[in-house]
């Protein structure tokens, strides 16, 4: 046997020698290294892992990766979990009852951002009971007409939010909120990610992609963003579409400060705005309001909002600045097609901006007053939200 082994060590260093020599020497092992990148899986998408990798990592082989050498390993968790892998979905079981949340750790340390992108997301709606409530300033009701509201837009039955300790937050939501997304800035090594449950006819069912971002990435959102769209989020012709959250739903929510930011492309100087249908805007007030109007979150006193859509410096297609400077939109009938148009006589469906970055917030407050649930001319229901075209010229 000793015999043996020693031929054996003999033959192989033989052998080496003689490839050393010929400058062709191989590794007797042929070792395979891929990155771990996010891939495509059957049904979700994943990350590419060794198939041990993905067994000891207790995640799904789901289709393969790296030309057949890995899996597209998926990742699934439910309430009360803690996830630290990358391209992990949090996703209802239908048993949840009251409270369930998981917590969102960085996969490295170099982790600054997440997206969360809601696949599926419904979940009760908005109050709409007409429960009214006064307008308190400096500690007394409020006497004058139509500051004093109701509890509509607020998510009092369910409610989806974040938890950012040393970061912001975005807005709470509930609702239809069916494939859209929402950026995290992360502030600390954990986050938070809760559902609150209540005693709603329906049954709240979730499921949403968790995707991490170091510093190195090339297309991280800018810091405060709620919403980032870019080039894929666009047509073939560089068109798109933003939207209030809820808006599927068919009532815009309370305690909004959605600030919405789209990537300006290539050398693109100029981003335009229209709505495809009149009541494409649909935020408090009697038709179009004028601009005074539409005060944003602040705003209050007779005939004023304080819900609006916030575009900055806006202007006509033609890149000439109104006579009255406009930003804040409110009303029924998108842009300019109203009886009290904001930025024409009435004609004006498209508008545009070349402030730079390119950003559309929109803020509510904490309920609807009197005058945006009653508004004149009869129109009721005046809550929508806003869903408007974008293009980059």
């Amino acid at each position: 046997m000793k015999y043996l082994i020693a031929l054996a060590v003999l033959y192989l260093a033989y052998n080496v020698t003689a490839i050393e020599r010929d400058g062709k020497f191989l590794s007797m092992f042929n070792i395979v290294r891929f990155p771990n990148d996010a891939c495509d899986g059957g049904s979700r998408n994943g990350t590419c892992y060794t198939k041990e990798e993905c067994s000891n990592k207790d995640g799904t082989e789901d289709g393969s990766c790296a030309e057949g050498y890995g899996v597209c390993c998926t990742f699934v968790v439910n309430g009360g979990a803690t996830l630290s892998e990358n391209n992990t979905y949090f996703e209802s079981t239908g048993d949840e009852t009251s409270h369930t949340s998981i917590q969102v750790c960085k996969a490295s340390s170099n982790i600054v951002q997440l997206r969360l992108d809601f696949v599926d997301f419904v979940i009760n709606a908005p109050e709409a009971s007409g429960t009214t409530v006064a307008f308190v300033v400096s500690g007394n009701v409020a006497t004058e007409a139509g500051l004093n509201g109701q509890l509509d837009t607020r998510c009092l039955i369910d409610v989806f939010s974040v938890s950012n300790p040393g970061g912001p937050s975005p807005p709470r939501i509930c609702g239809n909120n069916v494939d859209e997304h929402m950026y995290v800035d992360m502030g600390a090594d954990c986050i938070d990610l809760t559902f609150q449950l209540g005693s709603g006819t329906l049954e709240p069912k979730w499921k949403i992609r968790v995707t991490q971002y170091e510093a190195t990435y090339d297309n991280l959102a800018p810091f405060g963003c709620t919403q980032y769209y870019w080039k894929q989020d666009s047509d073939s012709d560089g068109k798109g579409t933003i939207q209030s959250y809820n808006w599927n739903g068919g009532k815009h929510l309370a305690d909004q400060n959605q600030v919405i930011c789209i990537r300006r492309e290539d050398d693109k100087v100029k981003i335009c705005y229209s709505t495809t249908d009149m009541n494409d805007i649909s935020i408090s007030g009697a038709k179009q309001e004028t601009a005074a109007s539409c005060g944003g979150y602040k705003k209050t006193g007779a005939g004023t909002y304080r819900d609006a859509l916030i575009i900055p410096s806006l202007e006509t297609v033609n890149g000439v600045a109104f006579a009255t400077p406009v930003s804040n939109i409110c009303g029924q009938s998108g842009f300019g097609t109203g009886a009290a148009a904001i930025l024409t006589a009435g004609t004006t469906k498209t508008v545009c901006s070349s402030a730079v970055p390119f950003i559309v917030t929109f803020s509510s407050n904490s309920w609807e007053e009197d005058k945006e649930l009653n508004v004149a001319g009869g129109l009721t229901g005046s809550n929508k939200g806003f869903k408007i075209n974008y293009e980059q010229s």
